[in-house]
């Protein structure tokens, strides 16, 4: 593989796959395309790499199409095997990781005479944006060379706590992260643990545990103590009273609140042409369409709605929504929001809410609201220091270990993702104004130092956070790798196939 590359995507979890399949199944004339990953498996990443049954996707089958034009896609592909799954069925997520592998495989198998799929097994150490390309350096001391690359790097590991950790991270009784190989080795059945963070990574925390035969008591702790809802229950029936749901009044409500606010911003650019600095929409607050979502959501419930339907409605303007917003309202939301909005948005799977509904009224599973204030090392224990949610005087929890459920650390300059931090360090990238992503421009295409965007250099999927904020589930991941293969494959004046011609089988 010493030739030079069209395009080289770096990691194959779900947004690399996805963007390889497409690049595969929309090139009409020669093509080369590497897929470089470190582990074993195609199409896993952290998300789709448990081997557990009990991890459930927390979207429906219906709605996990690899392909924006076949929406059922997935659903057909689970049928092959389980005819009578149902649209509503959450399956489980080893099994979407197979799905995303054989999207691949089919999609090179069936790609036009001269596109070529390779799938190197190593790991990016740097990636450089030169003069007419990219250059890829290799942990086995190789390098790749191409016209076009793309970070796909997924999720970081979890951050330590930014707290006095009384050398807990330096020892055994101390998990960075649930998905880390033999994580959750060393706990024995019957020892109490502390998991930092209540979001759904706590939740498939649990469920491991109670796999491996777990007994002891679970402690759980965020800042708010908020569990995800569940979705609704298979084959429950939408009320009467959502089957309009009046969902496009709801939609209307927030798009008149971006008006108004782009009319007042016009008025006061049409006063003062010269003023410089103007931020577009940025008169928007997120209280004010919070209000308006409030009012309609409300409004639906006491009809005998389902409050669902309404958070849903949003998706499709979420995005634009979170661009019109200044700097100082997204951070406002980040502080005081984010909790509330991602309970509600990110939902669990019935049955997965039933299991810790269960383990909650045996006591096995206890929620805290508060903050960690320190970690102290004993003997035989660890000592948490936390204040309570709305109490001033501290308490100690003692646990035998403590797992971080937080999710994985936001900022690029993360420790865990070295290929990012040398971007940075070199000027070729820079993080996005939240510090919670990469900046990007509108088509993907990374921002340098000087927030000037790559000829060269691309990103999908949660690097992209900071400008699109809905940016780490597949309805968005696949969309995002459409637009960004489209692109890419204008650019190398590759012809490309009409999805007429490209649609793919559902064959596991």
């Amino acid at each position: 593989m010493n030739s030079r590359q069209d395009v080289i995507i770096i990691g194959a979890g779900a947004s690399g796959t996805l963007l390889a399949a497409s690049l595969l199944r929309g090139a009409h004339s020669p093509l080369r395309v590497t897929l470089v990953e470190r582990g074993e498996r195609l199409g896993r990443g952290v998300a789709y790499s448990t081997t557990s049954a009990r991890h459930l996707l927390n979207v429906p089958a219906g709605r996990m199409s690899a392909w924006v034009e076949d929406p059922e896609h997935f659903l057909r592909w689970l049928r092959v095997e389980a005819p009578d799954t149902p649209p509503s069925a959450f399956a489980e997520r080893r099994r979407y990781g197979q799905y995303l592998e054989s999207v691949l495989k089919e999609s090179a198998a069936r790609a036009a005479p001269g596109v070529v799929l390779e799938t190197p097994r190593d790991e990016v150490t740097a990636v450089a944006d030169t003069a007419d390309g990219v250059r890829v350096s290799l942990a086995s001391g190789a390098s790749l060379e191409a016209r076009s690359g793309v970070l796909a790097l997924g999720n970081a590991l979890p951050a330590d706590l930014r707290v006095p950790d009384g050398g807990l991270y330096a020892s055994p009784r101390y998990h960075r992260s649930p998905w880390m190989p033999g994580a959750l080795e060393g706990i024995a059945s019957g020892e109490s643990v502390l998991l930092v963070g209540t979001a759904l990574t706590m939740v498939d925390t649990v469920l491991s545990l109670g796999e491996r035969g777990h007994q002891g008591t679970v402690h759980a702790l965020s800042r708010h103590g908020l569990l995800p809802h569940p979705h609704r229950a298979h084959g429950a029936k939408t009320p009467a009273a959502a089957e309009p749901l009046r969902i496009r009044e709801l939609l209307r409500s927030v798009r008149r609140e971006m008006d108004r606010c782009r009319d007042a911003e016009t008025a006061t650019q049409a006063a003062s042409p010269s003023a410089e600095g103007v931020v577009p929409f940025s008169t928007l607050r997120v209280r004010d369409v919070l209000h308006a979502m409030r009012q309609e959501v409300e409004a639906q419930a006491a009809a005998g709605a389902d409050w669902r339907a309404a958070v849903d409605a949003l998706r499709p303007v979420t995005t634009p929504l979170w661009q019109r917003l200044s700097e100082t309202e997204r951070r406002r939301f980040l502080r005081h929001l984010r909790a509330y909005w991602e309970v509600h948005r990110h939902r669990m799977a019935p049955e997965i809410h039933d299991a810790l509904d269960a383990w909650r009224r045996e006591g096995r599973l206890v929620l805290h609201a508060g903050r960690v204030l320190g970690f102290e090392l004993e003997p035989d224990a660890v000592a948490v220091r936390l204040r309570p949610r709305g109490e001033r005087e501290p308490q100690v929890l003692r646990v035998q270990h403590v797992i971080n459920c937080t999710g994985p650390e936001s900022s690029p300059a993360s420790r865990s993702q070295p290929v990012l931090r040398g971007l940075l360090e070199a000027g070729q990238a820079r993080a996005d104004a939240l510090g919670i992503g990469l900046a990007t421009a509108g088509d993907g295409a990374v921002l340098d130092a000087r927030g000037q965007p790559s000829a060269h250099l691309f990103t999908l999927g949660p690097p992209r956070r900071g400008d699109l904020w809905e940016t780490t589930a597949v309805p968005e991941i696949r969309s995002q790798a459409r637009d960004l293969a489209d692109l890419l494959l204008r650019r190398l004046g590759v012809s490309r196939t009409p999805p007429s011609e490209a649609a793919p089988t559902a064959s596991p």
